[in-house]
């Protein structure tokens, strides 16, 4: 996904196919009820380290990416937490928004 779709996805909002959440303290346990629930239908994106304010969707970021990542992994791959992982690497990236690189 490029920097572009996903601020495209921003301007559209939250729908089926989409889910944004903050993830400030770490992994919501929202997101995985978002999981499940796209889990058994068509499938669609969960988007973290997305604000919500008065309707609009805005990048806030995430304190440490890569510590997320590894805190997301361990948990759908634990069978007590995630019944199934129905996702691969290539499902999750980290997008950059807003870099001069």
């Amino acid at each position: 996904m490029t920097e572009q779709e996903l601020l495209d996805a921003l301007s559209i909002g939250e729908g089926t196919d989409w889910e944004f959440k903050s993830a400030r303290g770490g992994l919501p346990a929202s997101m995985w009820e978002s999981y499940s629930a796209m889990a058994n239908t068509d499938g669609g994106t969960i988007g973290l380290g997305i604000d919500e304010k008065d309707g609009v969707f805005r990048v806030s970021g995430l304190p440490d990416p890569a510590k997320m990542q590894k805190s997301f992994w361990d948990t759908i791959n634990n069978r007590g937490k995630v019944s199934i992982n129905l996702l691969s690497d290539a499902d999750v990236e980290v997008v950059t928004v807003g870099s001069d690189s």
